[in-house]
């Protein structure tokens, strides 16, 4: 009886994750990635430089071009990835940074663009609140690189500016009191979020 069990309980878990993730999974072919149905039919053809893996969301983020992009299971681009550690950026706070025209902007696990890109910069949410900047610039320092220069603010999850990008630098966001440390013009000011 436990067997039975055991493998009714086997199938249905492997079913909800084929379910989830439709099932693909990434095969190389000639040095290109593809993807694979759990049949083994091909649903995408080998044609980009790398590929993750198909998520619960029914996304893949590949690269094409050398830029990380977000797919659809029917291979539709959705977005430009941000690069982090030399991948798509992490998912915080539910979302996730997006590329577009020289913007940034931030995505849900789906791929659909929550927040759009209309920033220089922007860092991951933290506490529901994310620092955002205009005018500044990605400086190489070995190999990382500094955002520097420009104004910054603070906006919610919503896109909604609760700072307004005005100040020198942001040092600390305290969510619980709603306020923030602003530093204008060699100052350090208390700033209440909106």
């Amino acid at each position: 009886m436990l067997q039975k069990y055991f493998f009714i309980s086997f199938l249905l878990m492997t079913g909800s994750l084929f379910s989830q993730t439709k099932g693909f999974t990434s095969f190389e072919e000639n040095g290109l990635f593809g993807f694979k149905d759990k049949k083994g039919k091909v649903i995408i053809k080998p044609q980009y430089e790398q590929a993750m893996e198909f998520t619960k969301s029914s996304v893949a983020f590949v690269v094409s071009k050398n830029k990380w992009i977000c797919i659809d299971s029917k291979n539709k681009p959705l977005l430009e990835s941000f690069i982090y550690d030399n991948g798509p950026d992490y998912i915080v706070e539910t979302l996730a940074r997006y590329v577009e025209n020289g913007k940034m902007g931030f995505h849900n696990e789906r791929c659909q663009k929550v927040i759009e890109a209309k920033f220089d910069f922007v860092y991951p949410f933290e506490n529901g609140y994310a620092i955002v900047c205009n005018g500044c610039e990605s400086k190489k320092e070995e190999e990382h690189s500094r955002i520097v220069g420009g104004k910054y603010g603070i906006i919610n999850k919503k896109g909604k500016i609760v700072i307004p990008i005005e100040y020198e630098a942001i040092l600390n966001i305290d969510a619980k009191r709603r306020s923030a440390e602003m530093k204008q013009d060699g100052k350090i000011l208390n700033v209440k979020l909106k």
